[in-house]
């Protein structure tokens, strides 16, 4: 299960993006979340591997993050919740725009670490949100994807069945596994909270640190190649506008929406 921690962009000022438009946005004094939608992907997972465990199944669990150690407090707490490894792929450079190099450094760690047939993550995350690196590592590996996922649940030992969301409504489609799910607007999106005692009984476990020589992935020339170049940034208004209706009563308000407002529309009818 793949997860990408990110600075809480919702704090920063429009002067942020401003100043920062030319060599990238300063994000070191806001706090990290997780990824909405990877957080879904996280839960989800654990709901699978309970079903499974229902049945008399285990299912391993892992859990990467490609990125620095503001990770770190999320897989020690991934630990916490059931998770039997987790680990992160450090890289020098920023990731934020290089879809493809992300999707290589996954796709090796699932092929030389993991060895899963189910890779879940979410379907965007930001900066950037080009939705393309579930499709990438599912590329690279050779197994089917499917995204916008909102729920899956276990039907044999190769095979599940998943709920996504298409253009004209819900889809449920039964997969053989491997394969890649990218979790959308899924109905749970909350990861769970572990307790003290969880936390107490899992704290020594050892968070594997890989470089991308390890996996076998040279990021530095994987970037040269990445072909997204960052030329600017701006911050997305969004602001409303709109009308105050002035009025004494509540009689009086209705009737100046209706006279300077619907009357026009409902006489177009």
């Amino acid at each position: 299960m793949c997860f990408k921690v990110t600075p809480d962009f919702e704090a920063l000022r429009e002067a942020d993006w401003i100043a920062g438009a030319a060599h990238g946005v300063e994000t070191r004094y806001v706090r990290r979340i997780l990824n909405c939608f990877d957080e879904s992907a996280l839960e989800m997972a654990l709901r699978l591997s309970d079903t499974l465990a229902g049945r008399g199944v285990t299912m391993g669990l892992d859990a990467l993050s490609v990125g620095g150690g503001e990770a770190e407090p999320y897989l020690k707490t991934l630990y916490a919740l059931g998770y039997e490894r987790a680990a992160r792929v450090r890289s020098e450079a920023s990731l934020d725009f290089a879809p493809a190099v992300t999707a290589s450094i996954i796709a090796s760690y699932v092929r030389q670490v993991d060895h899963s047939d189910l890779v879940v993550l979410g379907c965007r995350s930001g900066p950037g949100d080009s939705g393309t690196v579930p499709f990438l590592v599912a590329e690279k590996l050779g197994w089917p994807c499917l995204t916008q996922v909102i729920e899956v649940e276990p039907l044999t030992d190769d095979r599940v069945r998943v709920a996504c969301m298409v253009d004209d409504g819900l889809l449920r489609v039964t997969l053989r596994l491997p394969c890649v799910l990218a979790v959308g607007n899924a109905v749970v999106s909350r990861l769970r909270v572990p307790t003290l005692t969880d936390r107490l009984a899992r704290r020594h476990k050892r968070i594997d640190v890989f470089s991308g020589a390890d996996l076998g992935v040279d990021i530095a020339r994987e970037l040269r190649r990445e072909p997204c170049v960052l030329a600017g940034l701006e911050a997305i208004h969004r602001a409303r506008q709109g009308v105050i209706i002035g009025g004494e009563t509540p009689r009086e308000k209705a009737r100046v929406l209706f006279d300077s407002h619907l009357k026009s529309i409902l006489e177009k009818l």
